[in-house]
């Protein structure tokens, strides 16, 4: 596979913090990005980030990629896209995260976000690109999705690709298992050592887990792929 900078079409754009109105800013790292800082605006736009660096289709991802401008009541507006997304089978999705309650019409900036998501809509049809706007309730699914995926991010940009990971992955069956017995049948390998290659291989979609409401533990289940 090349290197996932080869794929990389946009840039971030960076956006002043005062025009992110009552927003809180995350900047993690992105194992898919080069390990750069990745800028983001909102807690929902982290958690999305979080569904975006470990969905092992994904190839890689850019923040704040692209501005277009559109007219609402006669002014010139200009919109940002939230994020633009490479998958393995060449699809292109450009991303806008919102709250639910952005796109309720009784709130007070209902008639822009309307405007600015029929503006993006239309770019990405005349530009034959995937569109999406995702909520909350598409992003925080399971009670604990955004705890087990901030755990594999952080192992995977804080570490190398671990030398066992074959060996690991050589016991675990098509169905489940629980990591406590995983851990019993590699006990030439650290307890540490057998975790780290398992949020390894859950990261790059080896092996599979309830990660949405199962906590990672010697409790999780994990299968092959």
């Amino acid at each position: 596979m090349k290197n996932r900078n080869e794929f990389m079409k946009y840039k971030p754009i960076k956006v002043l913090r005062s025009k992110k109105y009552g927003n809180n800013y995350w900047t993690p790292r992105g194992n898919k990005v080069g390990k750069r800082i990745v800028e983001l605006y909102s807690d929902l736009e982290y958690d999305h980030w979080l569904l975006v660096d470990t969905d092992p289709e994904v190839i890689t991802y850019c923040e704040q990629p692209m501005e277009i401008s559109y007219v609402l009541n006669g002014r010139l507006r200009t919109s940002i896209f939230d994020m633009w997304i490479l998958k393995e089978d060449g699809t292109e999705i450009f991303v806008e995260v919102k709250y639910k309650k952005e796109l309720t019409s009784k709130h007070p900036k209902h008639a822009r976000t309307q405007r600015q998501i029929e503006a993006q809509r239309e770019w990405c049809r005349m530009n034959n690109k995937l569109y999406v706007v995702r909520t909350e309730e598409d992003v925080r699914r399971g009670r604990h999705s955004i705890e087990n995926r901030t755990s594999l991010c952080m192992a995977v940009v804080n570490s190398k690709k671990p030398v066992s990971l074959k060996e690991v992955l050589g016991v675990i069956p098509g169905e489940g298992i629980k990591i406590k017995e995983v851990v019993r049948e590699l006990s030439n390998l650290s307890v540490d050592a057998v975790l780290l290659c398992l949020k390894w291989l859950l990261y790059e979609g080896d092996i599979k887990s309830n990660m949405e409401d199962q906590l990672i533990g010697f409790e999780m289940e994990v299968w092959r792929q």
